[in-house]
């Protein structure tokens, strides 16, 4: 539980901390924070909207703009504790069925409507109708509804105590805690020109090609943002995206590529930041279908696939193999990972005792058809033909979301709490459950460890799920999540970048 005297102490703190860093680096000689100038960030592909209604999840490449427009009641510190944004404070009550959210005065989103609690109410009424079909309300479930309390107070109502909640309120990667402008959501505009509070208001969007965003002359937070303008270019290929950071075209690329990786850590006029998360690289079976709804065959699958050859040939071994999803966050010990065997996956193949023939979807970009060559190497050594289908990333999504598939690349989004993110993804009834899984001792667990108000208790009901994803091979790992940007040395102010978000809120140019 945060309280606005704590969080308000911590502002104060960080607040004097960084004047004191900023004294003593120009007592050095360097330069102080400066406004002004534009940057250029180059991502690999395109944003699908910004409605969460409409888009149902925040993929990687749209949450450093859509941090820069709009904003949550609060953000999250590395330790998970909540930090005032529009919300001042959160108090639970003391059965833990309900917080009351204290909000900021006196501040406007960009086309002039006021934030208040009205603002709040109504986002979060949207969400909650089941009418809407939202895709993320299976991992916010537990919360019954958000009322009015007075102008500038709000309170959730849940339907029993729940430990994820401050991640749901606050998480940057979730698409639900983001405020919009209920101006925007009510003409239908949101979507594709977003509008919020934050301390950047869209500019442009020309799909495929560019998104454009402005500062905010009205930002409530005094002295933010620094830049005039921040410009995030959709470049699909890694090396054309490192060769423009390299001639001066960008400023900052994304990439999840081990050798732009390696190669810039050895450049004095590149800076490499990187975060390990939780979530996961996976692979995802649709368990509903033949051959893959046979036990037998998901495990030969699991045991032919190599995590550790994977991520040495594709990552070069810039990201961890992981035997679960929990990135270390708290550890599970022994949770039954099917190890490489190819015996053991062959004479599986032989009790199936009839052809495996799959189709594989793969993304049409260089790493997609990469994994989807190992895939059918690795397979074709347990007798499993693997045909592999190539698709723009859009058009996988969708037929994903259908049930249209038998194999594809996925991935298990990180999160501070990964509860809610495996519930979505493993519960029979949920929208998310892609792999069609139906298991009543999975539903149980999760059920569980939504409702258990002990963090111990809960891990180890966690762990139960991830020992039964491996036993029942309901999807494959081939990595952990971790983050990458590559920035010119000249690029200040970026200090983290936590779920991949690069906060241009704090970003300024050294020298310009």
């Amino acid at each position: 539980m945060e309280h606005g005297r704590g969080a308000t102490s911590r502002c104060v703190v960080l607040l004097a901390l960084s004047f004191f860093t900023v004294m003593v680096w120009a007592a050095l000689g360097g330069a102080a924070e400066r406004p002004g100038g534009t940057l250029t960030v180059a991502i690999e592909e395109d944003f699908r909207g910004f409605d969460p209604i409409k888009v149902g999840v925040l993929y990687t490449s749209a949450r450093s703009a859509a941090v820069a427009v709009e904003e949550r009641l609060f953000d999250l510190d590395p330790k998970g504790n909540l930090l005032p944004e529009l919300g001042l404070s959160a108090t639970s009550s003391k059965d833990g069925k309900s917080w009351t959210i204290k909000l900021r005065r006196g501040v406007v989103f960009h086309d002039g409507t006021p934030f208040n609690a009205d603002a709040v109410v109504s986002h979060w009424d949207r969400l909650l109708d089941p009418r809407n079909h939202f895709r993320g309300a299976s991992t916010m479930q537990p919360i019954a509804g958000v009322t009015k309390v007075d102008d500038f107070t709000v309170r959730f109502q849940l339907k029993h105590p729940w430990l994820s909640f401050k991640d749901q309120i606050a998480s940057p990667l979730l698409i639900a805690a983001y405020i919009p402008s209920p101006k925007a959501v009510r003409e239908g505009t949101h979507d594709r020109a977003p509008v919020g509070t934050g301390p950047f208001r869209f500019r442009e969007w020309l799909p495929n090609n560019r998104l454009v965003l402005v500062r905010n002359q009205q930002y409530w937070q005094k002295g933010r943002p620094y830049l005039d303008s921040v410009v995030f270019k959709i470049v699909p290929d890694m090396q054309t995206r490192y060769t423009a950071l390299k001639s001066g075209e960008m400023d900052v690329i994304l990439t999840d590529r081990g050798a732009s990786v390696l190669q810039a850590q050895e450049d004095r006029s590149l800076r490499v930041y990187h975060s390990e998360v939780t979530g996961a690289e996976t692979v995802i079976f649709n368990t509903s279908r033949p051959p893959l709804n046979d036990l037998r065959v998901r495990r030969a699958i699991a045991h032919a696939w190599n995590q550790e050859f994977y991520i040495r040939a594709s990552y070069k071994d810039t990201i961890s193999e992981i035997h679960d999803p929990f990135g270390g966050s708290f550890s599970c010990g022994d949770v039954g990972y099917r190890q490489h065997n190819l015996d053991l996956a062959r004479k599986l193949i032989a009790q199936y005792g009839k052809p495996v023939n799959i189709e594989l979807q793969i993304t049409n970009t260089p790493r997609g058809r990469e994994f989807g060559e190992m895939i059918q190497r690795m397979m074709k050594e347990i007798g499993v033909t693997v045909t592999l289908r190539s698709l723009a990333l859009s058009q996988r999504n969708k037929l994903v979301f259908a049930g249209d598939y038998q194999m594809t690349g996925w991935s298990l989004f990180d999160a501070t709490d990964m509860g809610p993110t495996l519930y979505a993804n493993y519960f029979s009834a949920s929208e998310l459950n892609f792999s069609r899984y139906r298991n009543p001792e999975m539903d149980r667990l999760l059920t569980a460890s939504q409702t258990s108000t002990k963090q111990k208790e809960r891990e180890k009901l966690l762990c139960g799920v991830a020992r039964l994803i491996n036993d029942e091979a309901v999807s494959l790992y081939r990595g952990g999540l971790r983050y990458n940007a590559i920035a010119k040395a000249e690029v200040k102010g970026i200090s983290r970048i936590d779920h991949g978000i690069v906060r241009v809120k704090d970003v300024w140019w050294a020298g310009k």
